[in-house]
């Protein structure tokens, strides 16, 4: 029974200070059980935030884009190449290669060749010409490396000029479920001193030679296909987000149908292709280009008004939270909650169809933890990191809400009283200690019978820009007037609401 008398003393607690808006009315209150010696008491914080140029991030992703375009609200341009490799199934053959050298006087070729780009979101003008060229790689990329988004394929030596290439002209006005572009493979291909009548009929031939090639992907990868640079070269105006790029090759083949009378045979001719596709047993790496000082400028000299999230590599927003705030006098008590929440600025001018989309989903991560949580895979455990939605609607409207971070606060006032210990200039040596960043994050769920779990974390590769309050530790900033609009918007500070539990007998005994 005391259990219950305590939860329904933490639900009501919970609930009524949900309920408080956000100034200071009603912060500081308190909830005392006199029959379970139990004291609810909740308070209220002010964060700071400030945004930072995010730099290159963690390159592998299941998306790559290409194209470039300018964001209309920040003015930044960006640019997006991406590199591919192709994954290839044991079970590959090429169907009836006597039949092929039938249809093409006893040599092994392919009708048509190219590249498939399939995208599953654009962004800016569709009709927008554009240009790209599909590169061959010289050799593939190394598995056991991490790649960043700012790597230079032509000086690392996994791409020339002098490969092989492609060209193509292309916009992203389909209007059709499936949408795609290709890159044609078709003019005359060299390798080792031998020429082959297109990229398709070198593909075949070699698998005539050597089917030993083709099944497994390192041996596909070294020895038939390292992969293909897809490089923007011409045209502004728009991006398409990659979900899959394909290389498909057809051929034709004749079968010669004995006739019974021995005399009048005919020829069976039909068509068929083979594919390979790029999966994620391989790599696939995107290479962004963003406006540096553009970047920087945003930075450094918004800061008084709000801070950025902008993806795909462009700026997060750190927050530090005030921990030693929080847990002063409050050391021996239990954290129950700690809700935090970061409301969203709109767009000077929202309806504009060329806005980026606001980042659907963000990871909260200690700022020393960032690199490390991306390049070992680790999901979101909730007690040093955490993902929040933006909500559009509800209690949090137009905003992104962390409901709990107790265990974060609480695991960083530990490491600091426990740092501090051992180590009088620990706090000098640690200075983000009590830092966290906000990041643009791409949530990738499996379902496991009936529940769905997240299965991985990625950096966000898509085209999304938000501005949010800039947080505070002024007491007297808090709201301001839209100019345009007359209503009021929130200006800082960002709070961090708390509720702790006091045990007063034991507290009485101590």
């Amino acid at each position: 029974m005391k259990i219950l008398r305590l939860l329904t003393v933490l639900v009501i607690a919970a609930l009524t200070f949900a309920a408080c808006d956000d100034t200071t009315e009603g912060i500081g209150g308190s909830i005392t059980n006199k029959i379970d010696n139990i004291n609810i008491s909740d308070s209220a914080f002010n964060v700071t935030t400030k945004s930072i140029v995010a730099g290159a991030v963690l390159s592998r992703n299941n998306t790559g884009l290409i194209g470039k375009m300018k964001d209309l609200e920040t003015g930044n341009y960006v640019k997006g190449d991406y590199m591919t490799q192709l994954s290839v199934l044991p079970t590959f053959s090429v169907d009836t290669l006597d039949y092929i050298k039938q249809a093409n006087k006893g040599s092994i070729e392919a009708d048509s060749c190219y590249l498939l780009v399939s995208y599953n979101a654009s962004y800016g003008d569709t009709i927008a010409p554009m240009k790209v060229t599909a590169y061959e790689m010289t050799k593939p990329m190394a598995e056991d490396k991490e790649y960043y988004s700012d790597y230079d394929a032509f000086k690392e030596g996994w791409v020339s000029e002098n490969n092989q290439h492609w060209s193509s002209n292309y916009n992203l006005s389909n209007t059709s479920d499936v949408k795609n572009f290709k890159i044609y493979l078709n003019k005359e291909y060299k390798k080792d001193g031998k020429t082959y009548k297109n990229y398709g009929s070198y593909i075949m031939q070699t698998y005539a030679e050597h089917p030993e090639y083709f099944k497994t992907n390192y041996k596909f990868l070294h020895n038939v296909c390292p992969g293909f640079y897809i490089k923007n070269v011409g045209g502004t105006g728009n991006m398409a987000k990659i979900w899959n790029t394909e290389l498909i090759f057809y051929w034709t083949r004749h079968k010669t149908i004995k006739a019974k009378d021995g005399v009048t045979d005919s020829t069976a001719v039909s068509i068929g292709y083979n594919r390979f596709d790029g999966t994620e047993e391989v790599l696939q790496l995107n290479k962004i280009e963003n406006d540096t000082e553009n970047l920087k400028k945003l930075a450094s000299q918004d800061q008084e008004k709000c801070t950025y999230l902008k993806s795909p590599a462009g700026i997060f927003t750190e927050v530090t939270l005030p921990i030693e705030d929080i847990m002063n006098g409050h050391e021996k008590d239990t954290l129950n909650t700690a809700t935090i929440s970061f409301p969203r600025l709109n767009n000077e001018n929202e309806d504009n169809p060329y806005n980026f989309a606001t980042p659907s989903t963000i990871l909260m991560v200690q700022k020393d933890s960032l690199q490390s949580f991306f390049e070992k895979s680790k999901l979101a455990d909730y007690r040093t990191s955490y993902t929040a939605s933006y909500s559009s609607t509800g209690s949090y409207k137009n905003a992104y809400t962390f409901q709990n971070i107790a265990n974060l606060v609480s695991a960083m006032y530990k490491n600091k009283a426990e740092g501090e210990k051992k180590n009088a200039k620990w706090m000098d040596e640690h200075p983000n200690w009590n830092k966290v960043v906000l990041v643009p994050v791409n949530v990738i769920t499996t379902t496991q019978g009936y529940t769905t779990v997240i299965s991985k974390i990625n950096h966000d590769m898509s085209l999304a820009s938000t501005r949010l309050i800039v947080g505070t530790d002024d007491p007297d900033k808090d709201y301001t007037k839209d100019e345009k609009t007359g209503k009021k918007v929130a200006s800082g500070p960002i709070r961090i609401k708390v509720i702790y539990t006091v045990s007063l007998k034991k507290n009485k005994h101590s």
